[in-house]
């Protein structure tokens, strides 16, 4: 498939990938920045089209990949920009980016997630919010199969602790274990 006939793929892919890519940003940042995401991915990909996959499946993979590294980018320059007005103001902490503290909501599972590293929250997110596969999470990370499976348990196990730490009272004693394997 040559240049053209990728990029003519590219405009037909446009119309049934566009909801999945804003819903992608949506959950990741504020409107207006996901919005401004969604463009510059698709402006990235019509400059990248030789490189789209054949197989449609992949394409979309292909394109939350650039997603996710679009977004990289803005959290980086939004970071920037707070050291920035850190500096001029002599501010003690700059507000919050988009998506920051959470912990006013009062929803135990956001306040755990934004206690994870970024890493984590993007694989669990990409397992559970945006339904991966193993294989679509390896390729939109750009890591292997074996590492997905790796992290992803690690990760679990951080949102557990974290979870479990916000509720030590709930949380299982090896005498509620037993007593729960013995029935």
């Amino acid at each position: 498939m040559d240049g053209n006939e990728r990029g003519e793929r590219l405009e037909r892919l446009f119309r049934p990938t566009y909801r999945r890519v804003t819903a992608y940003c949506l959950r990741r940042t504020g409107e207006a920045a996901a919005h401004d995401a969604v463009a510059e991915v698709y402006a990235v990909a019509w400059r990248r089209r030789r490189q789209l996959p054949a197989d449609d499946e992949e394409a979309v993979l292909w394109l939350l990949g650039i997603a996710r590294r679009v977004l990289a980018n803005q959290e980086r320059g939004r970071r920037r920009w707070a050291r920035l007005l850190l500096r001029v103001a002599e501010r003690s902490e700059p507000r919050p980016p988009y998506g920051g503290d959470s912990s006013g909501a009062g929803d135990d599972l956001a306040v755990a997630l934004a206690r994870l590293p970024v890493s984590d929250r993007e694989l669990l997110r990409l397992a559970y919010w945006d339904d991966l596969s193993r294989a679509g999470i390896a390729s939109v990370l750009g890591i292997s199969v074996g590492a997905v499976d790796t992290r992803m348990h690690r990760a679990r196990q951080r949102l557990k602790q974290h979870l479990t730490t916000a509720h030590p009272d709930q949380a299982p004693t090896k005498e509620k274990e037993k007593n729960h394997a013995e029935r």
